[in-house]
């Protein structure tokens, strides 16, 4: 059986070669997802209902936005405590690529609910700080992150998302800054897989520590619509959410996860 040994003196490499090119693939696959699936947005706006070059007959009462970016959890709980102290992992080793998806109902002039859920997800290679093996090798692991948040709110424009000439034509303004919030559940798991260490023989053992569940969350972001055709529009969206959840399994002796986070994304958004 394998044992774990003090490391001592031993200088212990922060990165492993599992974990560094991660964060890059993670990013270039977001962005990969979010060019695919928008390619066909502009020419669903040239084909939208009716309207003139440059406006509509009518306001849009729905809109579909697409968007992806960097979700960086805040990472402050017991298990991410007790990881980040054992484990070569650090709170930024828990950002990872964000993709949503939202659909907005107009409601008022400059008022919208919201649905919205998308997915974040981590995975990122580690060793024991402070022990390796008998024959001076690493003990190793990955540590996996995922959060799916699946939300209702309100959004609403800080200046007129458009204007109306006459009795026809409807203008949509180059750009509207907004703000909104609101709340849902937070999906999440957290898996660690690999190689561990038993606090009183010092073994060494091979597991699969999981838990999984569901959370309450709130949360509060603000952004920009720039037009860039009649019925498509770039936007950028920074979001705080907040969501603490019960640990299960193998993490239910730690106190609740911290599953909060900042997010910013940019998207395109096609008006119906």
């Amino acid at each position: 059986m394998r044992q774990a040994h003090s490391r001592f003196d031993r200088h212990v490499e922060r990165t492993t070669a599992a974990a560094g090119p991660q964060p890059r693939w993670e990013f270039t696959r977001v962005c990969l997802l979010i060019a695919l699936a928008a390619a066909p947005l502009p020419l669903l706006a040239q084909r939208g209902p009716a309207g003139g070059k440059g406006f509509l007959f009518e306001r849009p009462k729905v809109s579909v936005t697409l968007r992806g970016g960097y979700d960086a959890p805040t990472a402050r709980s017991e298990i991410f405590d007790f990881t980040i102290d054992q484990l070569t992992l650090s709170r930024r080793d828990f950002a990872a690529g964000n993709i949503s998806l939202d659909v907005g109902v107009r409601l008022r002039e400059r008022l919208d609910l919201v649905l919205g859920t998308g997915q974040s997800r981590r995975t990122a290679g580690s060793e024991f700080r402070r022990f390796v093996d008998d024959d001076d090798l690493p003990i190793e692991q990955v540590t996996r992150l995922r959060r799916r948040p699946l939300t209702v709110g309100l959004q609403t424009a800080l200046t007129a998302p458009g204007e109306r000439i006459g009795r026809l034509a409807w203008i949509p303004s180059r750009i509207t800054p907004w703000v909104g919030a609101g709340g849902g559940a937070m999906f999440y798991q957290f898996l660690q897989e690999g190689d561990f260490v038993e606090a009183a023989t010092l073994d060494v053992f091979a597991d699969r520590l999981s838990s999984q569940g569901v959370a309450p969350m709130a949360y509060a972001n603000v952004g920009l619509d720039i037009r860039v055709a009649t019925r498509l529009f770039l936007t950028t969206d920074v979001r705080y959410s907040a969501a603490r959840a019960r640990l299960s399994g193998s993490f239910e002796r730690f106190d609740r996860i911290d599953l909060s986070g900042t997010a910013a994304t940019l998207g395109l958004t096609f008006r119906l």
